[in-house]
């Protein structure tokens, strides 16, 4: 009998082990904001003037705002910008290629599906002081759960 108590309460630490095991990965996933510094003294994936040239367009700059809220639809984006859809995708394709928007699936009720867009925008600084010019970008993860759908749409 006593045996058989240790084997379950063996059993059950194992068990106790891995959903720790499981949490802890959650939460090193779950660490939404990863900080890439870029500086114009280091390759980069993106250059400034390209970054410069996608703030100084005021519907972008809209555009980054409604989306650091709330996921929206190119439609969505359009209405609430007050931008044509076509104008909307340019402006995401641009957005996308920077590195400063991300697509994410929203399903709907009847089935189907959505897709919608995500600041990944979170700062932008531009630093001169002692003759240098230094400049940052700060950009958030994609949402783990949009990471975890589209690796399951690959399979």
């Amino acid at each position: 009998m006593e045996s058989t108590m240790t084997d379950a309460a063996v059993q059950s630490l194992v068990g106790v082990r891995q959903c720790l095991y499981s949490k802890l990965t959650a939460l090193r996933l779950l660490d939404a904001c990863t900080t890439w510094m870029t500086s114009n003294t280091e390759t980069s994936d993106v250059d400034l003037a390209t970054v410069v040239g996608l703030l100084d367009d005021e519907h972008i700059r809209s555009i980054l705002t409604a989306t650091s809220e709330t996921p929206l639809s190119a439609t969505e984006l359009g209405e609430k910008c007050g931008v044509s859809t076509s104008s909307i995708y340019r402006r995401l394709d641009r957005l996308t290629d920077a590195g400063l928007m991300s697509e994410q699936t929203r399903p709907r009720s009847d089935g189907h599906h959505d897709t919608v867009y995500v600041s990944r925008l979170d700062r932008f600084e531009l630093t001169i002081r002692n003759g240098e010019l230094d400049w940052g970008i700060t950009r958030c993860s994609d949402d783990v759960s949009d990471q975890l759908t589209r690796m399951w749409g690959k399979f």
